[in-house]
């Protein structure tokens, strides 16, 4: 059993097995190590309102885990923990109907965030090195200009960034985001 889920809940808790299970199975159908420990510590959080078995989760108890979260900006994922939770739960016959199809989603703003000011990110580039750069210029800061116009343009996150591999042969379809 995950070390975690043991040290928060104890091997005898009614959903600490679940738990596990359902993480295991996570696991296997490939979600990522960081998907895997935001699931982990979402429904660790949530089992503290539960005191029962998993066949007796209803849909009040979810309504109060989520009412005691909802000021957190977290708070739909942390919904989408519990329902992904509850989904398979149903799937593995251990809940008969799916306590959250009676809760109402979280409405969240549909803010998108903002790219930076075109002449901000021109004078990065430009710190770093010239567009047209001279022979002179050290390979370590054209590799910096290279990075961080991918970045910028690809829209990559600062973790895809960090897990390039130019050894990678699928290093364009992963940067482009074309996974076929």
């Amino acid at each position: 059993m995950d070390p975690v889920i043991v040290e928060h809940l104890g091997r005898e808790h009614p959903l600490a097995r679940h738990l596990d299970d359902f993480l295991t199975d996570r696991k296997n159908a490939g979600a990522s190590p960081h998907t895997l420990r935001a699931y982990r510590g979402d429904l660790l959080q949530f089992t503290a309102h539960c005191d029962g078995e998993i066949a007796e989760l209803t849909a009040p108890p979810i309504r109060q885990f989520l009412t005691a979260i909802g000021a957190l900006s977290a708070a739909t994922r942390k919904r989408a923990a519990v329902a992904s939770w509850c989904k398979w739960a149903v799937r593995h016959d251990l809940l008969d109907a799916n306590p959250m199809d009676k809760i109402d989603t979280i409405k969240v703003s549909k803010n998108l965030p903002r790219p930076a000011a075109t002449a901000d990110i021109t004078k990065v580039l430009g710190s770093i090195c010239s567009r047209r750069p001279r022979t002179d210029v050290p390979l370590d800061r054209l590799r910096d200009r290279v990075l961080f116009e991918t970045i910028y343009v690809c829209g990559t996150r600062a973790a895809e960034a960090c897990s390039l591999d130019l050894d990678d042969p699928n290093l364009a379809r992963r940067v482009t985001g074309n996974q076929s």
